[in-house]
């Protein structure tokens, strides 16, 4: 019993004589320590407490050049749009004038796109071929479906029927668009009554060859696959001159096909997105603007 006492009691002593020669060492660690995040803790407050840094004025005034820029453009293409669809409604109105005799050069035609003129012959319906699919043209619709693959294929699927035409006083052969058939009225012989036959005089719209589009089929001639209004490629596989017509309508067309004044107004028109585009962001800059240097709130 007195040997447990006694190494308890060494035991105490040398604690105690540990903790005097540590203590010291200890509160020194301690105190460093607190000093050290206090002085963090201190540059911290100050860095945050710091004005910010403003970027120079001329800076300032150069940034505000980007929504003041963008409004600009954005204006520019309102006029531009405006400026298009007067364009559009003077090639709409053009279709709508005065018929004219058709020139005996038939490179004036190149300045007449969409104007009508009047011709006398006898169509060649055993040479005619058909180019499609194509939408059906609605006269009283104010803005005519532009593309087939949009189409209601039960209603508006069809093709336009493309007939060489004998003129009268010359003996030229140009191409006439007689008009749109629905896509069960392909068939030649379902279209027997339609085919008139003699001398006719009508009038046509003048229209030029047009561009293929990027995703459009190549014409193929050999299978009778015609997809776009490429006079040159047409007019040599047809033997007849590079001049298309329009047919605005045939005297008296039996069983009411097909259907003429299948002409198609188009203008590549991209102005509208163009204006939604850049005022979108002038408004977002100037918001951007003002609320960096004038309310001096951060940007995020």
């Amino acid at each position: 019993m007195s040997t447990l006492l006694r190494n308890f009691y060494n035991g105490s002593r040398n604690l105690v004589n540990n903790y005097h020669n540590y203590c010291p060492y200890v509160t020194f660690r301690i105190r460093t320590t607190i000093r050290y995040n206090t002085t963090v803790a201190n540059a911290f407050r100050a860095q945050r407490a710091r004005p910010r840094k403003e970027p120079g004025e001329i800076f300032k005034w150069i940034l505000l050049m980007i929504p003041v820029s963008s409004f600009g453009l954005g204006c520019w293409q309102a006029y531009r749009l405006q400026w298009k669809l007067g364009l559009i409604d003077m090639m709409q109105s053009k279709t709508n004038a005065t018929p004219v005799e058709m020139p005996s050069d038939f490179a004036l035609l190149e300045k007449m796109e969409y104007l009508p003129v009047k011709v006398k012959g006898e169509f060649l319906h055993e040479k005619e071929i058909l180019i499609g699919p194509r939408a059906l043209i609605e006269v009283d619709s104010p803005f005519p479906r532009s593309g087939s693959l949009v189409s209601d294929p039960k209603r508006n699927q069809g093709w336009l029927v493309i007939t060489p035409f004998v003129l009268s006083e010359s003996g030229e052969i140009i191409l006439i668009n007689r008009g749109w058939i629905h896509q069960n009225m392909r068939a030649k012989e379902k279209r027997e009554p339609s085919m008139v036959k003699g001398e006719i005089e009508l009038v046509g719209v003048v229209r030029l060859t047009e561009k293929r589009a990027p995703f459009m089929p190549k014409n193929n001639p050999e299978k009778g696959s015609w997809f776009s209004r490429d006079l040159d490629q047409m007019s040599e596989y047809l033997g007849s001159a590079p001049v298309w017509l329009d047919a605005r309508g045939i005297p008296d067309p039996p069983e009411g096909w097909p259907i003429p004044n299948q002409t198609r107004v188009t203008l590549r028109n991209e102005h509208l997105s163009y204006v939604v585009t850049w005022w979108s962001l002038s408004v977002l800059t100037a918001i951007m603007w003002r609320r960096y240097f004038v309310k001096k709130l951060p940007l995020l």
